[in-house]
């Protein structure tokens, strides 16, 4: 098991990072429009309109980032130290890889179909070019774990 001191060093580090988050998040508020008196306010909205706008915000993609890296750090230490039974132990770092392999993938793909879009591609070009290279790194994976086997 690790020592002691990077287990707390780990959590203080955590600790630290989303009492930042929620510092930011907080003086943000001073940009939000105040409502206008007399106004009408509908009833609640619909999950499909809170969705759509925490995936606008970005507080939500940080939230969303911050889970990820919580998850994929959690799973890689229990899976490396041995906390979980071996069975769900193979499985969890299938899923461990699968994850990260996403991950790296979508953060690939974005930015090669970004980029094109900035240089006036049109946005199903974009998309091939994007899918070309994700299969070329694919490409380049199998072989270098062929010429390794």
């Amino acid at each position: 098991m690790a020592p002691l001191t990077y287990i707390a060093s780990t959590l203080v580090t955590g600790l630290i990072v989303v009492g930042l988050v929620a510092a930011l998040a907080r003086s943000r508020e001073w940009r939000s429009a105040a409502a206008t008196p007399g106004a009408v306010r509908t009833g609640g909205t619909s999950a499909v309109t809170t969705l759509t706008e925490t995936a606008r915000s970005p507080l939500g993609w940080t939230v969303a980032f911050l889970a990820l890296v919580l998850v994929i750090g959690g799973g890689t230490i229990a899976f490396m130290t041995g906390a979980i039974p071996t069975a769900v132990g193979q499985a969890l770092g299938v899923a461990l890889v699968l994850v990260a392999a996403t991950v790296m993938g979508g953060y690939l793909f974005w930015g090669v179909y970004h980029s094109a879009r900035y240089r006036g591609i049109g946005s199903a070009q974009a998309t091939g070019t994007g899918l070309w290279v994700l299969g070329m790194v694919l490409i380049v994976a199998i072989v270098v774990r062929l010429a390794m086997a």
